[in-house]
Parts: structure tokens; sequence; C-alpha cells
């Protein structure tokens, strides 16, 4: 029998990294599969709902719970199986692993111990030249596997090698009633709009939405529905509310030596125009490119004053600046910087205002440097609950096609700057995905911060992108399904979830609002 544990006052359970807090009477933490199983059977013959959390380290509330209990998969953790296919190398992981985890054990390369999901994969595996890596880079390594297939995590390599779901072979997935199957890629198709699955005991079959899924642009909002699609994308962004994941197989891909490039810009226009003149050049090649704007490096820069143990990075350039921020491959780096050198001086800078990173440690600083803008807001919305409970972060997560990058630029800047309040702008700008963190003081910025979160929203929607990029929707995001799909995609979604999940036990709340 599973134990059940009273959740305590202030306890993490009841947050995520939105910073918004929930209500919640017990968690269950099961050690395998089979007592996960027993919690949903019993949770679903009495039609209680359970939300599922893992890390917690969402944006939009998907883990917190509005007055159920918990299933935690923080004990379903570790890498079980190596594997190879045609496409590939592949790591079995359970779904509380985290991707520092995955990455620590690919940079040591032994792969002894595991169970062999093919015939010498442990061994060849162990020869590649360069070690194998999981690509997907989302901005937060401490997450978990389960949460990012969850939530079709992405962040930086995103712009040269695709989200989560691009990287994901296979999964095991518990349905409501506890049954549990596995399935990968190609195994169970649609036929147009009618798609077919076994589950235990159980064989659904019905017909998908009449919605589809923007694919042009980065999105997270929800999961990628198509005709003739493939099971696993059902369930790959849908935030738990069609089943439980319990086990995945992830692609990996030989490693590539690279060299981590932070340049340093007069102002925000030259950073952007670097920003252009790297995509469009030939021979750099970036596996990402990142974007800060000056007031992201003030930010950064005054949080150090208050704390120099906060980041431990270069002294950074007196005086306003901005920064790009991507990493190159190692092979022909001289021709490559040369290329870079030559843009920065078209555009008020050089190589000689660019940090350089070749090893992991240097990297990771760099990196350091990009994350202490969210890490900055983070801390200080945290700092503000004791006055304001009920306040949490208000940073955007949109993107636009290419073509319409500039509008939306000009579009973020005009908005906010009506309404007076603080804001920096950071981020995926090759994905024309930059992050805009509101700098809240009251509630009554609060207030105004969500007025105008809904009209950038709605203009990212017209602009043919999505208002959640690579965060999810969760319950904090929740409106945003309706704008996007419209009250028939609503319902579309609750219809498809009353056949996965008749009784609404699995994640309420999350993506669409619980029957009642």
């Amino acid at each position: 029998m599973f134990q059940r544990n009273k959740i305590q006052p202030g306890s993490g359970y009841l947050n995520d990294e939105s910073k918004m807090t929930g209500r919640g009477m017990n968690v269950m933490s099961p050690y395998d599969v089979s007592e996960l199983q027993e919690v949903l059977r019993v949770y679903n013959s009495k039609g209680n709902p359970v939300t599922v959390s893992g890390m917690r380290t969402g944006l939009c509330g998907g883990a917190v719970p509005l007055g159920n209990d918990v299933l935690s998969t923080e004990n379903l953790h570790g890498i079980t199986g190596i594997g190879r296919d045609d496409r590939g190398f592949y790591l079995r992981v359970l779904p509380c692993t985290t991707l520092n985890e995955i990455d620590g054990f690919l940079r040591k390369g032994d792969f002894s111990g595991l169970e062999e999901l093919s015939e010498d994969a442990a061994s060849d595996a162990s020869a590649v030249e360069n070690g194998l890596m999981y690509p997907v880079d989302p901005t937060e390594l401490d997450g978990s596997i389960g949460g990012n297939v969850a939530t079709n995590a992405s962040g930086p390599r995103t712009y040269s090698m695709g989200p989560t779901r691009d990287w994901i072979r296979g999964m095991r997935v518990a349905m409501a009633d506890g049954s549990v199957f596995r399935m990968h890629r190609g195994l169970y198709m649609a036929e147009g709009r009618r798609m077919s699955f076994p589950s235990g005991r159980n064989y659904f079959s019905f017909d998908l939405p009449d919605m589809d899924n923007r694919v042009d642009v980065k999105n997270a909002m929800g999961p990628m529905i198509h005709p003739d699609m493939d099971l696993m994308d059902l369930f790959i962004g849908s935030e738990g509310i069609f089943g439980v994941i319990v086990e995945v197989d992830v692609y990996l891909r030989e490693r590539t030596p690279t060299v981590s490039l932070m340049a340093f810009l007069p102002d925000d226009a030259s950073a952007l125009s670097t920003v252009k003149a790297v995509r469009a050049s030939e021979g750099l090649d970036p596996e990402f490119i990142e974007y800060m704007d000056v007031k992201s490096v003030d930010l950064v820069r005054k949080a150090m004053n208050d704390d120099p143990s906060f980041i431990r990075i270069p002294t950074l350039p007196e005086g306003p600046c901005s920064a790009v921020f991507l990493d190159v491959p190692l092979e022909s780096i001289g021709t490559r910087c040369s290329i870079l050198d030559s843009i920065l001086r078209d555009n008020g800078s050089s190589i000689e205002r660019t940090w350089c990173g070749v090893d992991h440690s240097d990297k990771s600083r760099l990196r350091s440097m990009r994350h202490a803008v969210p890490r900055s807001v983070f801390e200080y919305v945290a700092s503000l609950k004791g006055e304001m409970p009920s306040i949490h972060k208000m940073g955007t997560d949109m993107s636009v096609p290419d073509a319409s990058a500039d509008e939306m630029m000009a579009y973020y800047h005009d908005k906010l700057d009506e309404t007076g309040l603080e804001y920096c702008m950071f981020g995926h700008i090759g994905d024309n995905h930059p992050h805009v963190e509101i700098i809240l003081h009251s509630m009554e910025d609060f207030e105004k911060a969500r007025e105008v979160y809904r009209d950038l929203a709605a203009k990212a929607i017209e602009l043919g992108g999505s208002p959640s990029a690579e965060h999810g929707i969760g319950k904090i995001k929740r409106e945003y399904v309706g704008m996007m799909y419209g009250t028939e995609g609503v319902e579309a979604i609750r219809r498809l979830k009353s056949i996965l999940d008749p009784k609404w036990i699995l994640c309420p709340d999350n993506i669409v609002e619980r029957v009642k």
C-alpha cells in the first residue's frame, strides 16, 4: 500500500518557480511504477484528483495543486538503459532524472551497468570519439526529463536542434485508471483524425480535435495535433492531463566541441543589428543566439554589487552595454572569430570586447551570466510574497515568425513604455523569442502587468506566433488557450480529456479548467 504524507504549511509541494502558491492536503511519492499505478487506481476509483509533481521548476503553475493531493515522481529517478537504432543512440531514463544528471552521466562516458536495449550499445556508445550529449537545452537544467516532455520544453539550442519533441524516441505512460503502456515513434499513428491505441485492458479509439498546432514557430501551447499524427505527440506537451510519464527514451547525438562567445555592444539597437548579421552570416553556424538588453546587464551588475558572491564571472564592462551570447563550433574557430569581429566592428564593438569560453567550466560561467537575469527576477518576486501572497512572476514567453520579429519587438517596447512598468528583455532572440521580465513593485503593478501581458499575447497570436513558446500553459496561462484556439478549441481539448481521463483526476486545471 502506498504512503500518504500530510503536506505541511510552506511546503515546496505547494509552489513552483513561477512563485504561484497553491493548496494541498497530502503527497504520495511512489518508489516504483507499480506503486504509482496503485495510487492512480485508488484515486480514480474515488474520483479524487491528483496533481503530478516532479522537480517543480516550471514557470506556469503546472505542478501547483489547487486543493487536491499531490503525486510526486521524485523517487522515480535514474538512468536505466542504453540502446541504438537507425537514428542513433538513446538513453532510457526515469521521469524525475534531471538534465544536469543526464549531462553529467554522458560526460563520464561509462555505460557499463545499464540495460543494453540493443546489442553492443554500451561498448559502442563508449567508443564515440567526442562523447554523446542530449542536445535539448532548457534554461533550467535542474528540471526533470518528465517535466520537459510534459511541456515540450525547449531553450537556446532549439535554434539549431529543435525542442524536446524532436528528441523523444519513446515513453511509458500511466493512464488515469493505472494501466500502463509503452510506445515509440511510429508505433501508433492516426488515420486522418482517428486515433486508436491499447492500454492494459483498455482500448481507446477517438477522433482528434480539428485544431492544428503551429509548427513554424517555437511553440509549447499544448500537444501537437494534426491529421495522421503520431500518438507520442499527443502526450508530449499535454502537461499531465492525459497520462503520467513514467519512463522516457531520449535520443543522443555526438557532442560537438564548441566555443562560447559573449560580445558586449554599446546599446540595444547595435546588439539587435548584430543578431541579424549573425543569423545572415555564412560560416559562423551558431548552435544558439541569446540576447541581453542594457537593462538586463544592469540587473546583473546591481545583483553583483549587492552580493559579490551572487555570480562568478569576469568584471562587466563599465557603462551601459547590451550583450549577444552564442556558441559556435570549435572547428575553424579562427575564421569564425574573424567573421564575428567584422560584424561587431560594424556595430560599434569588436572581438576584444567579447568573453570567450572553451572548457566546460568557463562555458558554464558564461551561461551563468545569461541565467543570472531570470534568477535575479525570481529571487526578487519571492521576496515580495510575504506582503503580497498572490503575486507571481510576470515574464513573457512569446515567439513570432521571422517576418514579424521587428514588429513584435517594437510592440513590446511601445506597450510596456505606455504603462510605465519597469522591465528588461533577454533570451532566445535567434528564435524570435526574447523574454520580457516585468519588474513588479506592487499589486497595482501586477494587475497592470496582467493587462499588458494579454495585449502582448494577442499580438503574438495575430502575427502567427505563440503566446507560450517554451514554458507550457499550466494554470497561469490557461486563458491564452482560448485566445489562440478559440472556445471551440478549448472544448475540443476538454472532450479529449474526458475520453482519456473520464473522471478528470489527472492534473486538474492544467491547460483547461476542470469540469465541475
